[in-house]
């Protein structure tokens, strides 16, 4: 039973972990999303400046690039990792509900047998008792028996 305790606990303190690596997973990807924004604001203040040459749009063209693969790499983030994340979490609740109530069901099931084995050690103590009598009463019959045999042969 301490086993299963001490995996309860463990089970709880992976799902702590699996929450903790899911809330980085999500900050990640909001920085990814903030940092793409920037690129598009960088670009959208380029374009608006009203310069043409073509710096100025090598440069527009590389920061909208940027913010696209930012923008790719937050969705994939958020459509791979975030649903993996909240997998392993339902499967660590789970595990963990089960491990509960395995433990639920041990602790009832210790108790049961404390109960009987309680109840087993009273018959044995009762039986042992019994015994005993018998053989008190075997051994007065046994000497009164003795006596008697004694009376008769003598």
């Amino acid at each position: 039973m301490a086993k299963e305790v001490q995996a309860v606990t463990e089970e709880t303190g992976l799902i702590a972990q699996a929450q903790a690596e899911y809330e980085a997973i999500r900050a990640q990807i909001e920085e990814h999303y903030q940092q793409a924004r920037e690129l598009r604001n960088q670009t959208d203040k380029l374009k608006q400046s009203g310069r043409t040459d073509a710096q100025v749009m090598i440069e527009v063209n590389q920061l909208f690039d940027q913010a696209k693969r930012l923008t790719s790499l937050s969705d994939q983030l958020d459509a791979h990792e975030r649903l993996e994340a909240i997998r392993n979490m339902n499967e660590l609740e789970i595990e963990a509900f089960v491990l509960k109530e395995k433990s639920a069901y041990n602790e009832n099931m210790l108790a049961r047998q404390q109960t009987e084995l309680e109840k087993v050690k009273e018959e044995a103590v009762a039986m042992i008792r019994r015994a005993e009598e018998e053989m008190n009463e075997t051994a007065r019959c046994l000497a009164v028996q003795t006596e008697r045999l004694a009376e008769l042969e003598g």
